[in-house]
């Protein structure tokens, strides 16, 4: 089943660079005390570092990932999409959607580095924020279909967990530009640029509000 192979990988990526940054940036100002106490540092330079090394990762994933479904397209093609990991029968292979990536990882950098600000500013007044973060972003992964279809979350009567999970959006349009050659559906981007914007409004206005206290709460 090698589309079931790469309809994981496709997730695996996305969701692994953003977990690892809303992770590493919960606890790096706690990380990195020491330039924050004694210099005039800008701390938001860290989490805006831990997103775009994770997007750099991973789009050295998403070239491996493309070689893959180059290979399975073109020089041993896959000649029927398996229906259960989609609504219709669809032949694997990329092209011009591609161009929808900038936009894709544009947005996935500003819901991530929302998320990050905010975390990592709460993790300062509660410190259980950091070792909580990994239950909840495990948790959140079992709700988004990366190993397993969205269709069985639809078929257990669970579709409203896929219509308010914005990660799921962000890897479904994914796939869809990496193994179908689809454009992103307008409604969903929409809904997602909409909370990615949100999110990173909420966030950095919180991380500046009481960057000024940083300090104090080391």
């Amino acid at each position: 089943y090698e589309e079931t192979a790469l309809v994981m990988l496709c997730g695996i990526l996305v969701w692994s660079a953003f977990a690892e940054t809303v992770s590493r940036s919960t606890n790096t100002l706690i990380e990195n005390q020491n330039l924050i106490q004694k210099v005039v540092f800008p701390s938001e330079v860290l989490p805006v570092y831990l997103t775009l090394s994770a997007l750099v990762n991973m789009l050295i994933g998403v070239v491996i990932a493309l070689a893959a479904i180059a290979w399975y397209a073109w020089i041993a093609p896959v000649d029927v999409a398996q229906p259960e990991l989609s609504t219709s029968v669809r032949q694997i292979g990329y092209g011009v959607a591609l161009c929808a990536l900038p936009v894709l990882m544009a947005l996935q950098a500003l819901f991530t580095l929302g998320l990050g600000l905010f975390f990592a500013t709460l993790n300062l007044f509660v410190r259980d924020v950091y070792h909580l973060m990994g239950v909840g972003l495990s948790v959140w992964m079992f709700l988004t279909p990366i190993f397993y279809p969205a269709k069985a979350v639809e078929d257990a009567g669970l579709g409203w967990v896929l219509t308010i999970n914005p990660m799921y959006w962000l890897i479904d349009s994914y796939r869809l530009v990496l193994m179908y050659d689809e454009w992103p559906r307008p409604p969903v981007m929409a809904a997602f640029a909409a909370v990615a914007v949100v999110v990173f409004c909420i966030g950095s206005a919180f991380f500046m509000r009481h960057k000024p206290r940083f300090p104090d709460l080391m």
